[in-house]
């Protein structure tokens, strides 16, 4: 066997493999004697087929699966002993290989394409600052959040007119192509919330009316929705799909949600055990909640104008030509060439920063441990502001834990969920920052531009 390095362009090289029949023919045999203690045929009993048979019938495939084993496991080793550092997998290269013919041992050569990982500098601190946005809530968005816990925690009160928003409770009937009640028609007692309803017009048949007044509407037509109209009728969601009828619906009350007044009761309601004064104080509260919530989409910003600072400074080059045929050969049964050559820039994109995130890996040591994944899996069972747990209560809990850690999808994702974490800890702590201030609809419009 001798195998020799090719280099035909600055990221990209070919090996080429030259084999004799003594790299493969001992393997072939040794198949072969195996398939012929095996193997039944008719008129002869088993494990005595005659072995130029046994060749002839299976000689072709059993050279060729061994060569590719063959030649699978010394591009391995040669990439390995080498140290070559390469971007996907060796491809065959087709048209300088020649002609096979597994049938008779003979010297054979072969050649792969290599895409050789490029050269590249990168340096956390040298990269321009980055903004991080603290999101402010807005005096009238805090407003509007009060305004909504005021009606979540209001009560229903019965009303004679009803308006927009209002919920009426009556009667339904359905109604035959002539408007009469239907001869055992469908007949339901429930609720209707008008605002709900898809068809705005519809929706106006409601406003107005009055405990005894008779709407005349299709509830179909009004929902649109054939899961909603059974739940609204009591029936089968499939009876629904099919219902044409118009129905009429006697109105008996009309209930209106009065908002919560803001005082004492409300401030408990909404921050148990919290000493809060006054309106001003709770809306100081709902800000600083409502901006803590958004720390995920700050960070979320900050980590994609990370990722675009770092791969447009590092100036990585990659074999272009050799990654669209890798990818073509690994997503062959998912996509076209077409359909590669129209998002290359996207794959050629998340690849500068795969190999930008391995070197932050190595260079940061970024890991995360066993025992991080299991802290995650402990603290399922640690109240907040609960006391430490005894030995014997830890030991218990561990035991569950050790059961957790068997289920290999939970514990992919808590990995990756805590290199993240990790990944963006490194980057703000490295990385210079410009912290800003920005109201939540200006950074909604803001992060919205692509």
């Amino acid at each position: 066997m001798n195998i020799e390095l090719q280099h035909t362009g600055d990221l990209t090289a070919t090996i080429k493999i030259d084999l004799s029949p003594a790299d493969y023919e001992e393997k072939v045999m040794k198949v072969l004697k195996d398939y012929q203690r095996k193997a039944q045929m008719p008129g002869f009993r088993p494990g005595k087929v005659p072995f130029g048979m046994t060749k002839k019938l299976y000689g072709q495939a059993v050279t060729a699966d061994e060569i590719n084993k063959l030649l699978g496991e010394t591009l391995e080793s040669f990439v390995k002993e080498q140290n070559l550092s390469i971007l996907g997998n060796p491809l065959p290269n087709m048209e300088m290989t020649p002609e096979v013919d597994f049938n008779e041992p003979k010297e054979m050569s072969f050649f792969f394409d290599l895409g050789l990982n490029p050269e590249f500098e990168i340096s956390l601190e040298n990269i321009a600052a980055i903004p991080y946005y603290n999101i402010e809530i807005s005096d009238e968005a805090a407003g509007k959040y009060l305004e909504d816990l005021r009606q979540r925690n209001g009560e229903l009160s019965e009303v004679e007119v009803a308006e927009k928003g209002d919920l009426l409770k009556g009667e339904l009937a359905e109604l035959d192509a002539e408007g009469n009640l239907k001869e055992d028609g469908i007949t339901s007692t429930g609720s209707i919330k008008p605002e709900v309803f898809a068809n705005e017009d519809i929706q106006a048949l409601f406003i107005g009316v009055k405990p005894g007044d008779v709407v005349k509407f299709n509830p179909m037509k009004a929902s649109g929705n054939a899961t909603d109209v059974a739940a609204m009728l009591g029936i089968d969601k499939e009876a629904a799909e099919e219902l044409e009828s118009d129905f009429n619906f006697t109105v008996t009350t009309v209930n209106r949600m009065v908002p919560a007044e803001v005082n004492a009761d409300l401030f408990e309601k909404i921050y148990p055990g919290v000493e809060i004064a006054d309106e001003a104080e709770l809306l100081a509260m709902i800000k600083k909640d409502a901006a803590g919530s958004f720390v995920t989409e700050s960070d979320k910003k900050f980590f994609n104008d990370a990722v675009k600072a770092l791969i447009e400074s590092s100036g990585i080059q990659l074999p272009d030509e050799f990654l669209k045929r890798w990818l073509v050969d690994v997503n062959q049964e998912k996509t076209t060439a077409e359909e590669i050559e129209k998002h290359y820039d996207d794959y050629a994109r998340s690849m500068r920063w795969q190999l930008i995130e391995n070197r932050l890996i190595k260079e940061y040591g970024i890991e995360v441990l066993e025992e991080d994944i299991k802290n995650v899996f402990r603290g399922y069972f640690q109240r907040p502001g609960s006391s430490e747990m005894d030995e014997d209560m830890m030991r218990r809990i561990d035991g569950i834990v050790d059961s957790f850690m068997k289920n290999k999808e939970d514990v992919r994702r808590i990995n990756d969920q805590i290199f993240e974490q990790k990944l963006m800890a490194t980057l703000k702590e490295k990385m210079t920052t410009e912290v800003k201030s920005m109201n939540y609809e200006d950074f909604v419009k803001m992060a919205s531009v692509k």
